[in-house]
């Protein structure tokens, strides 16, 4: 693993969501990353029973749940079709508009790992317009338009409706223009379905029957690696050891990680900040930290600025990763950019390397995980 690719891979929800399987596979595979618990959902864990839901079922409950209209292309997977969840999709035509619309069921171990329960992080996906409902019973509602490309604020819009049961049942309906067409500035004219209707399709009852035969995943663990800490007490802590004259908004973030964009009248540029536990001597980091300056308290500290991992036509990064001999870590970094993968929209990142240091060194990241 290079210390750049375990860098980039620190980062808490660092993935937006157009779909579920593709976060699945960034936790699987980062050696590093935060705030992934037990990520195995139940459909990739053992053989499903007898009389379990055909492709066919899944892709009849699918057209029942939707107004009429013209349906094409409907395609299935049950759940006895190996590692691969149950799903359904269909081309869904109505009143002149035309998208694929597709549902997917999981099952997760509780408690449901953050990433897959809240909105997308708008530092990954900066033009993303969500909303989070809890339900009552214990259901988590998200509703998301973004772009197809979550570095783009034009092109296909996604419009999803993911809804989570207390017991980590989840339904993820997707809905995707099939051409590029003029984003409404608030309504849902470009789309078949309206976010109402399609937050109907995620918490039908329907579902239900497909659930309950999916094995139940046993309960998650948090990973060693997350700090614990809300990622909005992170971004308000990095605001507060800002330096002054800058302009700050958009606070947010997810367990173990926070960030704001900041605007010191020259562009705006995102300031992140990651908190980690790890235990003391744990190989993974004495391999991130191979290049890195010791302070004669035990501190390891590295320091990089190099073009962003995360992509976006002249975007930098700037990071001081800060290591404690007891394993506690803090990572903190600028982009100038407002998010990661977009261009760049200032010739470099709005706080210095000496800044950075300052900030990642300060005492206040280790009272606030305590």
């Amino acid at each position: 693993m290079s210390t750049r690719t375990a860098l980039r891979d620190t980062f808490a929800g660092k993935r937006h969501r157009p779909a579920l399987a593709s976060a699945v596979s960034v936790c699987l595979s980062a050696a590093v990353l935060s705030g992934c618990s037990s990520l195995t959902p139940a459909h990739e864990i053992g053989p499903s029973g007898s009389g379990s839901p055909s492709a066919q079922q899944m892709v009849r409950v699918l057209e029942t749940l939707l107004p009429e209209g013209r349906f094409s292309g409907q395609r299935g997977r049950g759940l006895g079709s190996g590692s691969t969840a149950p799903s359904a999709s269909l081309v869904y035509g109505r009143d002149g508009n035309e998208a694929k619309v597709s549902v997917s069921l999981y099952r997760w171990g509780v408690p449901v790992p953050p990433l897959f329960l809240q909105c997308p992080d708008t530092a990954y996906a900066p033009f993303s317009r969500c909303t989070e409902t809890r339900v009552p019973g214990g259901g988590k509602l998200t509703l998301d338009r973004s772009p197809a490309k979550g570095s783009e604020p034009s092109g296909v819009e996604v419009l999803t409706a993911q809804f989570t049961y207390g017991g980590g049942e989840q339904v993820v309906v997707t809905q995707t223009e099939m051409r590029p067409g003029q984003w409404p500035a608030g309504g849902d004219t470009s789309l078949p379905l309206a976010g109402g209707r399609l937050s109907a399709v995620a918490t039908s009852p329907r579902w239900k029957p497909v659930l309950s035969r999916m094995p139940k995943p046993p309960d998650s663990e948090r990973a060693e690696a997350t700090g614990g800490v809300p990622g909005k007490e992170i971004a308000r802590a990095l605001a507060a050891l800002l330096p002054t004259g800058l302009r700050v908004r958009q606070p947010a973030g997810s367990d173990g990680f926070g960030h704001v964009v900041v605007d010191d009248g020259r562009g705006e540029s995102l300031v992140a900040a990651n908190v980690q536990r790890w235990k003391p001597g744990d190989t993974r980091m004495a391999k991130v930290f191979e290049k890195s300056t010791t302070l004669p308290d035990g501190t390891r500290v590295r320091i990089a600025e190099e073009p962003s991992p995360h992509g976006g036509k002249g975007a930098v990064e700037r990071s001081v990763d800060v290591l404690r001999d007891d394993g506690f870590r803090v990572v903190v970094m600028a982009v100038n950019a407002r998010g990661y993968g977009l261009r760049a929209s200032r010739a470099d990142p709005a706080l210095t390397l000496r800044q950075l240091r300052r900030i990642a060194l300060d005492g206040t990241w280790r009272h606030l995980a305590r």
